[in-house]
């Protein structure tokens, strides 16, 4: 079989227009700490830190699109409150296009948020979420304008991506006139939704997981004879259909009646929230550039396995895929710093808060584990800065290191709170805390506020970001394994 150029499809995302349709969630999470009981009533009072927002349900799946690089355009429904404000800002941020989303002023914004509170030294924990009230389905003017939306737009579109997350939007006329567009205009169509899976009558593919496939059919989908009986029942209505299943991949289920599994990069799962929007985000984007059903299910889960290894709902970007596919063969972890400068970015622009520390990290052991271990509690990404060979010689002699740089990197990248390693050479951070501007810089406790660099303090605090002192582990150091072990052989 013929090797598919998976960059060559994914360069043709740029040129596709995606209209993606359905319920418009604002997700809202809120970080902070409980510090004390109100006096007013035996309710504790929660000091707020930090607000993150982003688009949720079907605006999450049309964001994970246009960081994949299409051209997206979002119809749904929000009300005229505050929240319909953030949420539009939000998409703009992920440069999805607002213009034709409708507005109800009978409606409130939908609205989901998780709060978050820890203590000293006390790890953070949901303390609380909230909720808008289950909107009820479309009807009247509202269903109409939306139906009007689709009709105008439809024409210009390659694909329309449906996401039915809280069965509000997708009423059975706007479905019907999704489907027409589709055939009148020749456009892909794919579905995620996760409660009627059996519902898009004429639709290309339906990409439920595999527990939302069996709730349609009505079996236990864990079994290899359920699994069979919920991929045939969705074929009663979808044309295809992708179920996911976590580590086992996607198990495509074709119009010709062939089943066929594709496999999953074996990764450890961090948070699975949202990976069915990017799943479907990337379905749509490869069919609509031209890729056969398993090379569309074999990139969806390439995208999902970098989305599933982070915190929270995340955007998966083109370079992460591309980097996933064609990266060297060295860490997946190790970067460059070209490689991680959009990450960084979008890390920030998804309100994850990046913490920085570098070293040599030669022959590691508990001081190093338990350091970086307090490093990654200081936010949501640890990014790891590696002095090379060459500088470590540079800063401690001809013979060290003793294990080389892609060996360290490699254990480093070995480590769960690790995220992210990049090499330098030069004999300070002070180059890549200019380019990546991590929200904390971590040093260790050998260090005061005082005595480490003040260039690399001044520059880390004039953008914005802190300097975070970590104690260490008294008595362990690279030089005293070092030194106990020549002391051994004499």
């Amino acid at each position: 079989m013929e090797q598919t150029d998976y960059r060559a499809l994914m360069a043709r995302f740029d040129q596709l227009r995606i209209l993606a349709v359905g319920d418009i969630y604002l997700d809202e999470n809120v970080s902070g700490r409980v510090t004390e009981v109100s006096l007013e009533a035996p309710i504790p009072v929660y000091e707020v830190h930090q607000r993150r927002y982003n688009p949720g349900a079907a605006g999450n799946a049309a964001c994970n699109a246009a960081s994949l690089g299409g051209q997206v355009t979002m119809v749904g429904v929000i009300g005229d409150d505050v929240n319909a404000g953030i949420v539009k800002r939000e998409f703009e941020a992920r440069k999805v296009n607002t213009e034709h989303i409708v507005v109800d002023p009978a409606r409130a914004t939908s609205t989901y948020g998780k709060l978050r509170a820890g203590g000293h030294n006390i790890p953070t924990q949901e303390v609380l979420r909230t909720d808008t009230p289950k909107p009820t389905l479309l009807e009247g003017d509202i269903e109409a304008q939306v139906i009007a939306k689709i009709e105008a737009l439809a024409p210009e579109m390659d694909a329309i991506l449906i996401g039915d997350q809280v069965v509000s939007t997708i009423t059975e006329k706007i479905l019907a006139t999704i489907v027409a567009c589709a055939e009148k205009h020749n456009l892909i169509t794919v579905a995620d939704s996760r409660d009627r899976a059996d519902f898009f009558h004429g639709v290309d593919i339906v990409v439920p997981n595999d527990a939302e496939a069996g709730k349609a059919a009505g079996v236990d989908p864990e079994t290899e004879e359920g699994l069979l009986a919920a991929g045939k029942h969705l074929l009663q209505s979808a044309k295809n259909a992708f179920v996911t299943r976590g580590p086992h991949g996607i198990e495509v289920f074709a119009a010709d009646g062939s089943v066929e599994n594709v496999a999953i990069r074996p990764v450890k799962a961090v948070d699975v929230t949202g990976a069915g929007d990017t799943v479907a985000a990337m379905v749509t984007l490869a069919r609509a550039a031209g890729a056969s059903l398993h090379d569309a299910a074999f990139l969806g889960n390439m995208a999902a396995g970098i989305a599933v290894v982070q915190e929270g709902v995340v955007t998966v970007s083109r370079a992460e895929v591309e980097d996933a596919l064609y990266g060297d063969h060295g860490p997946a972890k190790l970067k460059t710093v070209a490689q991680l400068e959009p990450v960084m970015a979008k890390l920030k622009k998804d309100g994850k808060k990046v913490v920085w520390t570098n070293g040599c990290f030669d022959i590691l052991h508990v001081g190093h584990i338990t350091y970086l271990i307090a490093a990654r509690q200081q936010g949501d990404v640890l990014v790891v800065g590696l002095n090379t060979d060459k500088s470590v010689r540079e800063n401690k002699g001809p013979d060290r290191p003793v294990v080389n740089e892609r060996d360290r990197a490699t254990v480093l990248s070995a480590l769960e709170c690790v995220d992210y390693v990049v090499l330098f050479d030069d004999k300070t951070p002070m180059p890549l805390l200019d380019a990546l501007e991590p929200d904390v810089y971590a040093k260790g406790g050998d260090y005061t506020i005082d005595t480490i660099v003040q260039e690399e303090r001044h520059l880390v605090e004039g953008y914005g970001g802190r300097i975070a002192i970590i104690p260490g582990v008294e008595g362990h150091s690279t030089t005293n394994i070092i030194d106990k072990i020549t002391e051994e052989k004499r």
